[in-house]
């Protein structure tokens, strides 16, 4: 007994030798007056960018604050940008070792466009001006070898729009205007091609997932289409990036007209073969539903296994969000985050509007479409989570990574529940990291941060928090009205970052904007 004792012993041990998260440095910007607004743009390896809005005008200009930070959290450069005043900051994208901007003329979709492209600080601004003449609602915005891709809607449509900022000239990408026809995702590959998902549906008996690939200069390398299986409806849907061979799509899906998702698919691209798209429920999965109580879990289980049994479609359904998918030498990892919607006084108005997180609509203007690096913040979008009389509020469920093999095919997959954390919109609050063979999946709660580290079938190895660290041990949180967020920045680093009020028994009070580097090892 005592040798299995020291043998259990020696192999937590080495779990939590995996297993070691530490916040190594912060950064931190008091809020003053009405400038309050940041907006976090990771650039890997080479930092972060800042865009902060300072509500600062001169001469019928808006002065905006762009503040690089290096991988230490240390101030590189700050500069400001002047725009005029009627444009909207509505994108971003980095790209290359430069970061892009993107504004819009006025409160419609016919307003012509500025991106502006900045590098180290020291060469100033590039500004490069693009009246599409057409009254496109753009969606996504992706900048590859110097051409800006402008995703979105003309009418009802499905349209991209490439901007060459070496010559300031536009055009429309053929072959895209399809009835009947949704946009589902836009992403750039690591070979600087770009994908675009459509889920096309003319009839309820003909209904196809179409994956179109492109290389810089808008030239159709792929065009594929998957057919959808009997009354299944595709709902989302976001592609991996080519570094490894092969192109999968994953996403969620239901069945009839319901918006809701029942579970997530997954297929590699293969237009010289047969493709079959591979369709899950989410009671199939082993962690999916711990945020039901386990009375619940039991129940739904039971339940979905006699309907699958019956060759139906589950009941359950819940609304879910795709992230991203990550490649690994064996398959991908497909991330995906679970959420609810009610309605409810609005809590959200402390930093004028904005979602605190910096990023209001991380999964995309449509649903589905899921982008939450590259913003694509629409001002035009009315989110009734700022009026003052009601607000939706979202609760965040569950954060879920799906185990894919090289085929696509469903392995094992990962859960962690996300504690009811409340939102103004369906913005991404936790991610995970891939390291050692495990996955650590992070989030913040309140003033703690709260992680997950697994083993490779999903079986939980530690479950942990700990107080979101401050510049002084002697500094207490003394509210967070808004649950800050966590993203993967590069390699085993991750990062937490919101707004707090600290309290400081010398100096009193004050607001915060911060951001926490978090080390998974």
């Amino acid at each position: 007994m005592k040798k299995l004792l020291l043998l259990f012993a020696g192999l937590l041990l080495v779990w939590c030798g995996h297993a070691q998260v530490s916040q190594t440095a912060r950064w931190e910007q008091e809020l003053k007056n009405s400038s309050n607004h940041y907006t976090l743009i990771p650039m890997g390896s080479q930092g972060i960018a800042l865009v902060h809005d300072k509500q600062k005008y001169e001469a019928g200009k808006h002065v905006w604050e762009i503040i690089a930070l290096d991988t230490l959290l240390q101030e590189k450069w700050t500069q400001e940008i002047s725009v005029d005043n009627r444009y909207n900051f509505i994108g971003h994208d980095f790209r290359d070792g430069f970061v892009y901007f993107l504004f819009r003329y006025g409160e419609t979709d016919s307003g012509d466009l500025k991106v502006l492209k900045m590098g180290d600080g020291k060469d100033g601004v590039e500004t490069h001006s693009y009246d599409p003449q057409l009254s496109i609602k753009l969606t996504h915005f992706n900048v590859i070898e110097s051409k800006a891709i402008l995703a979105g809607y003309l009418s009802s449509e499905p349209a991209i729009l490439l901007f060459d900022l070496e010559n300031d000239q536009g055009r429309i990408v053929p072959g895209l205007f399809v009835k009947s026809t949704q946009l589902l995702d836009v992403r750039v590959n690591t070979n600087n091609t770009f994908n675009i998902v459509l889920s096309e549906s003319p009839s309820k008996a003909n209904k196809k997932l179409v994956i179109k690939t492109f290389d810089h200069t808008g030239t159709l390398l792929l065009d594929d289409a998957i057919g959808v299986e009997g009354n299944k409806t595709i709902l989302s849907a976001v592609t991996s990036t080519l570094s490894r061979d092969e192109l999968l799509i994953a996403g969620t899906w239901t069945e009839g007209v319901n918006q809701q998702a029942a579970g997530f698919y997954s297929v590699t691209v293969d237009p010289y073969n047969e493709q079959k798209i591979n369709y899950y429920d989410f009671p199939q999965l082993s962690h999916f539903l711990e945020y039901l109580s386990p009375k619940r879990q039991a129940k739904t289980k039971s339940k979905a296994d006699r309907k699958r049994a019956q060759g139906k479609v589950p009941d359950f359904r819940v609304a879910a969000s795709p992230v991203r998918i990550e490649e690994t030498t064996d398959g991908f990892l497909f991330f995906l985050e679970a959420h609810s919607s009610t309605t409810e006084p609005s809590q959200y108005n402390r930093y004028n509007g904005y979602p605190f997180s910096g990023m209001p609509y991380p999964y995309g203007f449509y649903p589905g479409a899921g982008y939450p690096y590259r913003l694509y913040n629409s001002p035009y979008f009315y989110n009734p989570a700022f009026n003052n009389s009601g607000a939706v509020e979202v609760k965040m469920l569950q954060a879920s990574v799906v185990v894919l093999d090289a085929k696509g095919a469903w392995l094992a997959d990962h859960g962690r529940k996300l504690d009811e954390i409340k939102k103004p919109t369906a913005d991404q609050i936790s991610d995970f990291l891939y390291h050692n063979n495990k996955v650590a999946i992070l989030s913040a709660k309140e003033k703690e941060l709260v992680w997950q580290i697994s083993q490779s079938d999903g079986v939980p190895l530690v479950n942990e928090k700990k107080t979101i660290r401050l510049q002084l041990a002697t500094e207490a949180i003394r509210s967070d009205d808004d649950d800050a967020t966590v993203r993967h920045w590069f390699g085993s680093q991750m990062i937490v970052y919101g707004y707090q009020t600290i309290k400081n028994p010398e100096k009193g009070n004050r607001d915060v904007f911060f951001i926490n580097k978090v080390t998974v090892e």
